[in-house]
């Protein structure tokens, strides 16, 4: 173990910010390019290694020297945080593409051309919990683990009420309610 590890790990020990510096200094910039080979832009990059040190200063008290180089177990913060972004990124255009087959211009000529829908209004006519659960993976974003353990419901519930909200929702347009 290097004298900087050595040191970030004390520093973590007491929860002293001053480690936060060191591992920037030591560490971000081979971080960040861990980060933008993934993610494929700088913006983004920064975002995710910006949020990474967040999730190591979070988690610095759980690092283990014994199981692991420090370095190794940021790579896999920072790996794991940009799997998060473009998964999150993958998500959010499948939502816009949802919302453009369900968006209400390309529903009103197809559904009833006499009656203009609202996504709120549909959204309302949907099972309490389904319609939960949809607000918080179409239009908040939420991933289904974080919807799991925002509600404490097992992640097949959180999948099913979705695919079942879903489901509800694709009768609501069909029928032109």
């Amino acid at each position: 173990m290097s004298p900087v590890e050595r040191q970030i790990l004390e520093l973590f020990e007491k929860g002293d910010v001053k480690a936060m510096d060191l591992l920037y200094d030591h560490y971000a910039d081979a971080l960040y390019g861990v980060v933008l080979r993934m993610v494929g832009d700088d913006a983004s990059a920064a975002d995710v290694v910006q949020e990474s040190f967040v999730k190591i200063w979070k988690s610095s008290k759980q690092y283990d020297p014994s199981k692991g180089r420090l370095f190794t177990w940021l790579v896999r913060i920072v790996k794991n945080k940009a799997i998060d972004h473009l998964r999150s990124t993958s998500r959010k255009s499948e939502i816009q593409s949802e919302l453009r087959i369900v968006g209400k211009e390309d529903t009103i000529e197809t559904v009833n051309p006499m009656v203009e829908h609202d996504l709120d209004i549909l959204l309302s006519k949907l099972d309490k919990d389904h319609r939960k659960l949809i607000e918080h993976s179409y239009i908040l974003g939420y991933s289904h683990p974080e919807i799991a353990e925002k509600f404490d419901l097992p992640i097949g519930t959180v999948k099913t009420r979705i695919r079942k909200g879903m489901m509800e929702l694709r009768a609501l347009f069909g029928n032109g309610r």
